[in-house]
């Protein structure tokens, strides 16, 4: 059996999989990339590297670990390494807009999107993409950080006076209209080895910050631990929808090959994906009220394992 590589920038959510290894009796070894050498010319050890690479690294103080870790995927890849999550899932973390052309081309729906570069122009690209209420949100996010709902220009003005405004890390913002959702909800689907695993229904009353680690580094009242940990619930609503088969298609066509895909049902029953989150959390407590027979994150393991015996 080959070793197990894993690829991260963030020890807390690892916890619940070295758990999952440690039942199996698998021990798996980590690669934190934060900072560091990348000898391109010297082959890597042949082993499965499973690539968990966050585009909100950023908010851990760990700015450059998406392009570190390019750069170490370009190299396994050179070499012909099993990697898990490659160089080209990497690029679609960072980029909403990669995302959504590359389902669009799988024959999904997606919310209708601008692109903005240059806080000055906003105002004007909500004006000229003239629907009420909208979206904006940053290109390169994560957790659902920086989105935020606006009613009108007026309060779109307001909210771009602030002095404190963040800029989003690769200066894109996206312009997206806001679809109403049949019910307060958002769902996600998760996959693994481009298969479907279950979906999970996500209470979005509070706000769109909605990760579903079980250790999340969100410091307010959205972070699901705890007591909000009732807003995930796992569900079998959309187990026989045609949605999932086109969404297995687009993971198979892009060799994505774990993900959580987001997606909203307006109030006609018509799904808008509007996500795709390759280095993908589960919640526990919700798997555990469900009865689940297969974890998020045995699941990733028993898939690692088998990618290693091969």
């Amino acid at each position: 059996m080959r070793n197990i590589v894993i690829l991260h920038e963030n020890d807390e959510w690892l916890v619940p999989l070295r758990a999952e290894f440690a039942k199996r009796e698998v021990t798996a070894m980590e690669w934190f990339l934060d900072t560091g050498t990348v000898a391109f010319d010297e082959a890597p050890a042949d082993a499965v590297y499973y690539n968990r690479m966050s585009a909100s690294s950023h908010t851990r103080g760990h700015r450059f670990s998406p392009e570190l870790t390019r750069a170490v995927l370009t190299r396994l890849e050179s070499f012909g390494r099993t990697v898990v999550n490659n160089s080209q899932v990497l690029a679609f973390e960072v980029c909403k807009l990669s995302q959504y052309a590359a389902l669009q081309r799988a024959g999904l729906k997606v919310p209708r999107t601008h692109a903005v570069v240059g806080k000055q122009h906003l105002v004007a690209a909500a004006q000229a993409f003239n629907q009420w209420p909208l979206i904006i949100k940053p290109n390169r996010g994560g957790k659902g950080l920086g989105v935020q709902r606006f009613e009108s220009v007026e309060t779109l003005k307001n909210y771009l006076a602030r002095t404190d405004l963040d800029e989003p890390l690769d200066g894109i913002w996206l312009l997206q209209e806001y679809i109403q959702p049949q019910q307060p909800f958002i769902t996600r689907a998760e996959f693994i080895g481009r298969k479907f695993l279950y979906t999970v229904q996500v209470n979005t009353e509070d706000g769109f910050e909605l990760c579903p680690a079980d250790n999340c580094s969100i410091e307010d009242q959205f972070c699901p631990t705890g007591e909000q940990a009732h807003k995930f619930s796992i569900t079998e609503r959309f187990n026989n929808h045609d949605i999932i088969a086109k969404l297995e298609g687009f993971l198979e066509a892009n060799q994505i090959d774990v993900a959580g895909i987001e997606f909203i049902e307006n109030a006609t029953g018509e799904l808008f994906v509007y996500d795709v989150n390759t280095n993908t959390n589960y919640n526990q407590a919700a798997e555990q009220r469900a009865g689940v027979s297969a974890t998020g994150m045995g699941a990733i393991a028993d898939y690692l394992i088998e990618l290693a015996r091969d």
